[in-house]
């Protein structure tokens, strides 16, 4: 019994212990598998750790160079900042260099619209002084043709003082015959009052004395109208000394100087001229040539 025991212990050992085996087999199976897995594992882990080792160097060496660009970014962000605050001082600059545009632009349109003014001020200045160059040479025309006149009027008035002068002795000549000739006609009274012999020469002597009558009449008359000529030609002579100082003023008063009074002044002149010399002082001569020439025969 006992040894039956025994052996159904032994083969349940047996059991147990090939069980147990089976089983450590399995684990030892898995835990082989699972050093695999853990072996592959860790050389995945190495590798990756080397890679991120190596990574981590090139983060590292990514590192300097992002400090180093740092460095530079921050130059670059100093220098920007200095640019910045120059560029805003080229801004305000700017600024003020529009305002100072916007004014020019102003003045310039003030000024232009002055230059275009001052254009036509200039432009009516021209034209006034064009006119003002052309009335001086109409004025130096008028002035010549005035200078012209008052030669002319001096040498008609040195005529009309010579004419004058000739008149006088004329008149002086006449009145002599006057004198002369009423002294005859006194003298034949006598005779004809004295004279008793003959009716004829009595006859011829009263003819005598009626023609020497009417011829001292016509001289009488002669000598009157000659006295009007003097007369007249002093007058005139005043007149175109007047005529010939104011002829400057003539040329101020344009066209009525020379067109008007200084025309008619010379007509004056020159009828009373003709007067003179055509019809008193010829006439005159003319009476009395023929009164000598009857007191003659």
């Amino acid at each position: 019994m006992e040894d039956g025991t025994t052996i159904e212990g032994e083969v349940s050992n047996d059991r147990n212990v090939e069980i147990a085996a089976d089983e450590a087999s399995s684990k030892i199976s898995q835990l082989k598998e699972r050093i695999t897995d853990l072996e592959n594992e860790n050389g995945t882990i190495i590798r990756e750790n080397k890679e991120y080792k190596q990574k981590v160097k090139e983060l590292k060496s990514s590192v300097r160079d992002l400090s180093a660009e740092n460095v530079n970014l921050k130059k670059q962000v100093n220098k920007v900042q200095s640019e910045n605050k120059a560029s805003q001082v080229v801004v305000a600059r700017a600024a003020e260099l529009d305002t100072e545009v916007s004014r020019l632009q102003h003045d310039l349109a003030a000024a232009m619209s002055d230059l275009k003014e001052s254009s036509e001020e200039l432009t009516d200045l021209k034209r006034d002084l064009m006119g003002i160059k052309v009335r001086e040479k109409e004025k130096d025309v008028k002035l010549g043709a005035v200078e012209m006149e008052k030669a002319l009027l001096v040498a008609k008035v040195e005529k009309l003082a010579g004419l004058e002068s000739s008149l006088r002795d004329e008149l002086e000549v006449k009145e002599k015959e006057i004198r002369g000739l009423k002294k005859n006609v006194e003298e034949l009274k006598v005779v004809v009052g004295s004279s008793k012999n003959s009716e004829k020469l009595k006859n011829e002597l009263e003819n005598t004395i009626e023609k020497m009558k009417a011829d001292i009449s016509v001289l009488e008359s002669s000598l009157d109208e000659k006295e009007k000529v003097i007369s007249g030609l002093k007058t005139k002579e005043g007149a175109v000394l007047d005529g010939a100082i104011n002829g400057d003023a003539m040329v101020e008063g344009g066209k009525k100087g020379l067109n008007g009074g200084s025309k008619t002044k010379r007509m004056d002149i020159c009828w009373g001229i003709n007067r003179c010399c055509c019809c008193c002082c010829c006439s005159g001569d003319r009476m009395l040539h023929t009164s000598q020439k009857e007191t003659l025969i």
